[in-house]
């Protein structure tokens, strides 16, 4: 069985675009990050596209970000947002529309990629969340350092509109099944203090580290749907196994 391939191996394969920005955990500058590395494993002809209209991509970035600033995001419009833009983007390519709007719509697509992976945007269901949810934010971003990125991917060649309905249905079952493991882990440490209290053994690390990996992979994933689908190429292949989850130190099994 193939492993997951660290994207560190698959970066090093490729110009030095990305640079080594710090990780943050559902910032602007995770955003970011998040975009970065999945654009630089996007097939070869848009990652340049991206790279030639970096401003646009950046652009397109702050503009979501702006948007999401004004209202809590939400699970179900996120998957909305990624169906929709991954849609325009085709439509800007098949219709020749210039590159700099079409990478626009990719800097877009890579904040609700993000955040349709942070698994307290899934679900509303622990009435303690409110009182944890910006200490485990501050905590995945003083972890995010740490995590080993991986990009999975088993369920990620995605050539069709139902190919990229299933990848959504996909990213919103992951999704709520890793929420309410994030409250179980501040009912066990009896404390709202995540950067001191958890351990990179720890469900908590391991469900943030999950949640960027997967963020990664699904942006990455997106991106060569909306090149193949507009009539673009990528000749190589993915890898398409993957272990059956990551165990925490308590044994349990992390979703795919």
């Amino acid at each position: 069985m193939k492993r997951p391939i660290p994207i560190s191996a698959v970066l090093a394969s490729a110009c030095l675009w990305l640079g080594a920005p710090a990780v943050e955990a559902w910032t602007s500058k995770t955003h970011v990050e998040i975009a970065r590395q999945a654009a630089t494993i996007a097939p070869p002809d848009l990652f340049r596209q991206i790279k030639r209209n970096e401003e646009a991509f950046v652009a397109g970035l702050s503009a979501s970000l702006a948007s999401h600033a004004k209202a809590s995001a939400d699970g179900a419009e996120l998957l909305r947002q990624i169906e929709a833009g991954a849609t325009a983007a085709v439509a800007a390519i098949e219709n020749h529309r210039p590159f700099r709007e079409i990478v626009h719509h990719l800097g877009r697509l890579a904040v609700s990629a993000a955040d349709a992976n942070n698994p307290l945007t899934h679900s509303r269901a622990d009435p303690e969340e409110s009182r944890y949810r910006s200490d485990y934010e501050a905590y995945v971003a003083s972890a995010a350092p740490r995590f080993p990125v991986i990009f999975y991917g088993e369920g990620r060649d995605v050539r069709s509109r139902t190919a990229l309905g299933a990848l959504v249905a996909q990213i919103e079952s992951r999704g709520s099944g890793l929420y309410p493991l994030i409250g179980r882990e501040y009912r066990r440490i009896g404390a709202v203090d995540g950067v001191r209290l958890f351990d990179d053994k720890s469900t908590a690390f391991g469900v943030g580290s999950i949640a960027f990996s997967h963020a990664v992979s699904d942006l990455a994933a997106i991106y060569r749907y909306v090149w193949i689908e507009a009539g673009g190429a990528d000749r190589r292949e993915l890898p398409v196994t993957q272990p059956g989850g990551e165990a925490t130190s308590d044994g349990e099994q992390l979703g795919k």
